[in-house]
């Protein structure tokens, strides 16, 4: 099978995996935010901050090094494998030990036994690791299908079920406990590699030279996105960040997603181009500018409707979660933009390069979110000033890109210009109609649907007239990927016996 197909097929796969299992979660949340209160939600996501930015360490890059390299791929797997386990048993130690310091910043004696149980999900899923970099390292997105969406149904089950019967915030620990389990252990099922656990130190040295530096990137990263659930937690309480918690979950589940697929499946197929930096720019290009034409309607409409959609799916007592959605669902959308950057950057062996970025984007991003909360006291301002904030990312990044792959970093506003036209005439058409039918006294969630609908319309319409020729061209090559009669096949099909 040639690399486009592969690609498009993993893309497909990782979409449906992520999207089902988003929609799962977001049912399960809707029903939790009936039967838990805000401030449940906002001690789990203060935890889970901590989980998060613990995760970015879990393999201290060395997954991303083992998809990267394109020798001796058995020894590097079994090398990966221990240093995946231990470095599990060591960050759960971490976190029983360190969780007692979260009470002064969340008061709230509940955080210390919940961080500390949390901690388990690093030694069960380093047991998994390996076998998820193997699968995204050959592009086998398929088999990766079954292991999360397994993760999500017991983990919503459980916790609903232990909502129910009165276990309070631990029906979200425990079910992320068994969420965990389920998917490890679906793993081992479908790749069927099995270990000898053996540690090899050439090996060990090549995958530490390469993941260190994506291991630098992945924590700063994390700070950054992390940043203002960070301080509206420290400064403005653990109710608030409940807020945050639950407008989330929209933006992550239709925007956030593409990000993460993209990622998944782009850096593996990135890394066989390498070699080839016109064909590399070609695929960059191509891949940012389809990834607009779905992220930025869905920000912008999903900002436009974020009244509906919040009462519809949460309820009432959410209702403060309407202004956090207005931003966030900006956010995720501006967030995709230089999203494959950095696996651009990673797939040329300059990781170090997103690195360095990222320790200029903390000079203004950490500054201006604490000011805009100190200075308003309001936890919709911090999401505001990480928006504004990775706008300015957004630049800087398509640019240092654009300079190793020898390309004229304006052609991004050719790029963009189509979507965010398309976009905005999409928004003031949803915007008047949503104010006519609510004048009129239409149910809510009839406005909701026909509001989604008449966006969907407009930016369809508006899409073919500016961008037609491209639309053609973009359904063409998915059909030519699809039936295998790519011009480069032959030549890929090279590409994937060298590096298999």
């Amino acid at each position: 099978m040639g690399l486009a197909r592969k690609t498009l097929s993993g893309i497909i796969w990782a979409y449906a995996s992520y999207f089902g299992r988003r929609i799962f979660t977001l049912l399960t949340t809707a029903i939790l935010a009936r039967l838990l209160v805000p401030a449940d939600f906002g001690l789990v996501a203060f935890a889970t901050i901590a989980v998060t930015f613990m995760e970015t360490i879990r393999g201290f890059g060395i997954n991303d090094a083992l998809i990267y390299t394109d020798k001796d791929v058995e020894k590097a797997a079994n090398t990966a494998f221990i240093f995946n386990i231990l470095i599990g048993v060591g960050q759960c130690a971490f976190m029983f030990f360190a969780a007692p310091f979260a009470l002064n910043f969340i008061d709230d004696p509940q955080v210390v036994p919940v961080m500390q149980v949390l901690g388990l999900i690093f030694i069960i899923v380093g047991f998994g690791q390996t076998h998820d970099a193997l699968l995204q390292k050959e592009l086998q997105f398929r088999k990766r299908f079954l292991p999360e969406l397994l993760a999500t149904v017991f983990k919503g089950i459980v916790s609903i079920i232990l909502a129910f019967t009165g276990f309070g915030v631990w029906a979200i620990v425990y079910g992320q406990l068994v969420g965990a389990i389920a998917q490890t252990i679906a793993k081992w099922y479908v790749l069927r590699w099995v270990p000898n656990f053996r540690f090899y130190i050439e090996q060990a040295r090549s995958l530490w030279q390469y993941g260190v530096q994506v291991l630098m990137f992945s924590l700063l990263d994390n700070a950054l996105e992390q940043a203002d659930q960070f301080f509206i937690g420290i400064m403005l309480g653990q109710v608030q960040l409940g807020f945050y918690a639950i407008a989330a979950r929209i933006p992550e589940m239709i925007i956030a997603n593409l990000s993460l697929v993209l990622t998944q499946a782009l850096f593996p197929a990135y890394s066989k181009l390498q070699h080839d930096i016109p064909r590399l720019k070609d695929w960059f290009i191509m891949t940012t500018k389809y990834t607009s034409f779905l992220s930025v309607p869905a920000g912008i409409g999903m900002s436009v409707v974020a009244p509906e959609l919040v009462l519809i799916v949460f309820g009432d007592q959410w209702v403060e979660t309407i202004r956090f959605l207005q931003v966030l669902a900006l956010l995720g959308m501006v967030a995709t933009l230089p999203w494959s950057a950095g696996d651009v950057m990673k797939a040329i062996g300059k990781p170090d390069v997103s690195t360095k970025l990222l320790l200029v984007e903390s000079l203004y991003t950490f500054p201006m979110i604490f000011a805009f909360i100190y200075f308003t006291q309001d936890a919709v301002m911090a999401s505001l000033a990480n928006l504004i904030s990775l706008c300015i990312t957004t630049v800087l990044r398509l640019s240092v890109v654009s300079y190793y792959l020898k390309m004229n970093p304006l052609r991004f506003v050719t790029v963009f210009r189509s979507p965010f036209i398309s976009a905005g005439v999409m928004a003031l058409g949803v915007y008047s109609w949503r104010l006519w039918v609510n004048s009129m006294g239409s149910p809510m969630l009839l406005t909701l649907l026909t509001s989604i609908a008449l966006g969907g319309v407009i930016y369809g319409a508006m899409m073919f007239l500016l961008e037609r020729d491209e639309l053609m061209n973009m359904i063409e090559t998915i059909k030519k990927a699809r039936s295998g009669d790519d011009d480069d096949d032959e030549d890929e099909e090279g590409e994937d016996n060298v590096t298999a």
